[in-house]
């Protein structure tokens, strides 16, 4: 293990002085109007930066793959003493890439995952060794790569699209939600006064409010209407009125495929599958 491993890990190097530059010097137009007193040390490049890079300690461990961990870990401590505070912060961070105790974690009660480390120490032989090449994490790997892709639900066709519903393809007709219009209203409103004041309790207030007049449509695949904006025009009901209603059109007419339009988009119907009410 390099002896300057704290250094590489934790330290950069010093800025480059500002003032060491080729050609013509600036302007004193161009210097800053005001500047804070350790500003001028920083651009001279007087300090260090404290920065983390993992990626030597990473490196480092992953050579050591089928030591022992005794005598991995008594390196370690040589060169990196727990008296000192940045080699310190060094030797926690080898948690991140060993699993000194490797234990199975529940993610229920019916199922148990590996330890999230790349690395583990394996308590039979007292050997580091790579997490990836248990069979375990093989056959999860495996999986994952061979998983089926989800079923095609949507196909895009311009401004309209293909949707299968309860198993038959549809062809469904789109349009734009109409835009929300407002109209200003005085209305008498309950508030709560400070919980600080003098007279607690509630009080009524006269303000201007703008409701939404336009009327909601119907959507003939969801079979609900749908607003075209929040019932109060402000900040918060748009926020809440866009997280519930992400899109921005809505389904005015439906026809089901018939078997030539199937063929010609690559479609089957579910088998079973009835017409959609």
């Amino acid at each position: 293990m390099r002896e300057d491993m704290a250094k590489v890990v934790v330290e950069r190097p010093r800025r480059k002085p500002f003032n060491i530059r080729k050609g013509r010097a600036p302007s004193l137009e161009d210097m800053p109007s005001h500047e804070g007193m350790r500003r001028s040390h920083a651009l001279k490049g007087d300090c260090k930066e404290l920065n983390e890079n993992l990626a030597p300690l990473r490196r480092y461990l992953e050579r050591q793959v089928g030591r022992p961990w005794s005598k991995v870990y008594a390196e370690i401590a040589r060169h990196l003493r727990v008296d000192s505070t940045i080699q310190q912060h060094v030797r926690d961070h080898i948690q991140n890439f060993v699993a000194v105790a490797p234990r199975r974690i529940a993610k229920s009660w019916l199922s148990r995952s590996l330890w999230w480390q790349p690395l583990y120490v394996d308590p039979e032989s007292g050997l580091l060794c790579r997490t990836d090449r248990l069979t375990e994490e093989k056959k999860r790997r495996h999986t994952r790569r061979n998983r089926p892709a989800p079923p095609i639900e949507h196909v895009p066709l311009g401004k309209d699209e293909l949707r299968l519903i309860k198993g038959q393809w549809y062809y469904v007709e789109l349009a734009p939600l109409p835009k929300a219009e407002y109209c200003v209203r005085r209305e008498t409103q309950t508030r709560y006064r400070h919980p600080y004041s003098a007279r607690r309790g509630t009080y009524e207030v006269e303000v201007d409010v703008r409701r939404l007049v336009t009327p909601d449509v119907w959507d003939v695949v969801e079979k609900r209407y749908i607003p075209v904006g929040p019932v109060l025009d402000d900040e918060k009901h748009w926020r809440d009125y866009r997280r519930k209603y992400s899109a921005t059109t809505y389904a005015v007419a439906k026809r089901t495929l018939s078997h030539r339009e199937l063929r010609q988009h690559g479609l089957t119907n579910s088998e079973g599958a009835g017409t959609d009410a």
